[in-house]
């Protein structure tokens, strides 16, 4: 007999019970010897229960008798509690992130030193006289470490003929359950629990899963539902804007707007409206970029430092702050390519308006810094950066300035964009040793390979296509058998717990990245196919096409069902990777980065057509 004490009933989907009580006291009653085993989850409106003498009598009793007693995160400042659990705790529940947990001991299951996540309340405390199942500790390793851990995570304690264990964070009970990765490890320390310790528990069942999809339709039509059914949109008509994304750690609506994620979408839901003849998704796009317009997110201010540019984010700040190169140039591209496909007047005026800013910022080699502070501009005036030799040499940022250049090109007619952005491009290919990355070779790579391949499509020039091969040439050699692109050789492994990292540290963990890598890799490898028709590089595409069909999300949390996640795993078929990016980390879903950029590279396909046509 089993017997479960859960007032907020989040344990019940886990444990394998007889008898239910909702309030601990009711055991003051029961003869507890009819039970081989007690669950207790102290947790309730995140306070840690706190346990009556009386109840530790009988408690300590049953244990000593031959019980198995599993507490979780109850209360044990006290003598009694603390010497039944064997841990004393320091302070009052907290709430962690980013903390990881160690394996402490190699078993029939799991190997020392093994890693997993979790996300939620913590007791932080010490313990005696136990053997420690789980330690926690900030670990920047992925998959396994050599290091202890600092604090208990799940310990034992014998009295007598039987045990009890106390666990100090939300594990049975968490209310996130896809908070708890990888699925593949936690589901082997259940095993052990139940084979070692006598654990009536349930394995855990994934709350994300792969869609394991190969039909092309399907995946457009499912991640196109995503943007309606999400609440990513704050208005189904995009006439409020687009929403960043869904979080890497909460798992809810970040509500920050973004040029860039707009632009993105925009290009998207024009794409669909084409492709299945749809008016309300292009009047969709036109709503978005109306929304960037009417809420002043670009300078229109001629006699301004900052007069074409487009502020980062939603920011009270009267003008653009930090000018990012990437950002502004996704807009300007997009803008440019739709009013080719549209005519319309106003997409003409503030995409050459950025597009001529970035220009007029742009180096004799063709490069530029990554980002460009608005005191800059009014301390040293435009003439400076195009005089200056400075440049971030770092695909992730430049080559999306040439490609917004080639589209400028194209509505213009002025020769200057189409040479700046063969110069340019020129310069990197030239300059391939002193390439910075800021996630991965991988990923800086993927981002070269658009403006390669759209500078080769208008110029036809041999270098310039040779490159384009070297470049597909090392992603090839780097794509898993399911397709996607596997990360590899990040500039920084350290920078864990930093603002912007990988979800990787050191070649061979096996993640493939759909935020920075094979997002934009998806859109950019189709036009490099259509630009020069070579064989491999369909290939190459068509396994790009087959791995992101087949990991896109399926869930019942509307938030997740129909989005791809950043972070893959691919030898294991799951959603995870290293969560040490605090701003967008491995389980983070962005609507345009990800999603709209992902679904455009497939309409592309389905349409035929490239971005320069």
């Amino acid at each position: 007999m089993i017997a479960l004490v859960d007032k907020s009933m989040e344990m019940k989907s886990q444990v394998l019970f007889n008898h239910y009580f909702s309030n601990i006291n009711e055991l003051l009653h029961e003869d507890l010897h009819q039970y081989t085993c007690i669950f207790i989850n102290g947790l309730n409106n995140d306070k840690p229960m706190k346990l009556s003498y009386e109840i530790l009598e009988k408690l300590w009793t049953f244990v000593e008798q031959g019980g198995i007693l599993y507490g979780e995160l109850i209360n044990c400042d006290d003598f009694p509690s603390s010497r039944l659990f064997g841990f004393k705790q320091d302070f009052s529940v907290t709430n962690h992130r980013l903390e990881k947990l160690v394996i402490s001991r190699d078993n029939s299951f799991c190997k020392k030193g093994q890693l997993l996540e979790w996300h939620g309340p913590f007791l932080t405390g010490f313990t005696f006289d136990t053997e420690r199942l789980l330690n926690i500790g900030h670990f920047k390793e992925t998959h396994c470490t050599e290091d202890e851990g600092k604090y208990p995570g799940i310990v034992v304690k014998n009295h007598g003929e039987g045990k009890a264990i106390f666990t100090t964070f939300s594990f049975l009970s968490n209310d996130q359950n896809w908070t708890l990765r990888p699925n593949w490890v936690w589901n082997q320390v259940i095993k052990w629990l139940q084979k070692e310790y006598h654990l009536p528990l349930k394995s855990k069942h994934l709350v994300i899963q792969p869609s394991k999809e190969n039909n092309l339709k399907k995946t457009i039509e499912k991640g196109m539902n995503w943007f309606l059914t999400s609440g990513i949109l704050p208005k189904e008509d995009g006439s409020l804007g687009i929403y960043e994304n869904v979080h890497s750690i909460r798992s809810d609506i970040s509500k920050d707007f973004r040029p860039d994620c707009h632009a993105h979408t925009a290009l998207l839901f024009y794409l669909y409206g084409k492709y299945a003849n749809e008016p309300k998704w292009i009047e969709r796009s036109q709503n978005l970029l109306n929304y960037l317009f009417e809420a002043g997110y670009q300078d229109t201010d001629s006699d301004s430092a900052t007069y074409g540019f487009w502020k980062w984010f939603q920011s009270p700040k009267e003008k653009p702050d930090q000018l990012f190169s990437d950002d502004n140039s996704w807009v300007a591209l997009v803008l440019l390519y739709l009013y080719r496909k549209t005519g319309k007047k106003e997409y003409k005026e503030r995409g050459l308006l950025t597009a001529y800013a970035l220009l007029h910022t742009q180096n004799k080699n063709g490069l530029r810094p990554e980002c460009i502070r608005e005191k800059e501009l009014l301390n040293h005036g435009t003439t400076y950066f195009k005089n200056s030799t400075m440049a971030s040499m770092n695909p992730h940022f430049e080559a999306i300035v040439h490609s917004a250049f080639i589209q400028a090109y194209l509505v213009s007619k002025d020769d200057t964009f189409l040479q700046t952005a063969y110069q340019g491009t020129l310069t990197l290919l030239d300059n391939k040793r002193d390439l910075k990355f800021m996630y991965s070779k991988t990923a800086g790579y993927s981002r070269f390979l658009l403006s390669l391949a759209q500078v080769y499509a208008v110029t036809k020039d041999e270098t310039i296509l040779k490159g384009l091969h070297e470049i597909i040439d090392y992603l090839s050699k780097n794509q898993h058998e399911l397709g996607g692109i596997e990360e590899r050789d990040n500039p920084d492994p350290d920078r864990y717990g930093t603002e912007d990292t990988g979800v990787f540290r050191m070649n061979g963990e096996g993640i493939a990245d759909q935020l920075y890598t094979n997002n934009f890799l998806l859109m950019n490898a189709w036009e490099a196919w259509k630009a020069t028709g070579d064989p491999k590089v369909k290939e190459f595409y068509e396994k790009l096409v087959r791995f992101l069909s087949s990991i896109q999300i399926t869930s019942p949390k509307r938030e997740f069902d129909g989005g791809w996640m950043r972070s893959f795993h691919l030898e294991s078929g799951e959603y995870f990777g290293n969560n040490g990016d605090t701003g967008w980390g491995a389980y983070v879903i962005e609507s345009g980065w990800t999603n709209a950029i992902i679904l455009s590279g497939l309409i592309l396909k389905e349409i035929d057509q490239s971005l320069l046509d």
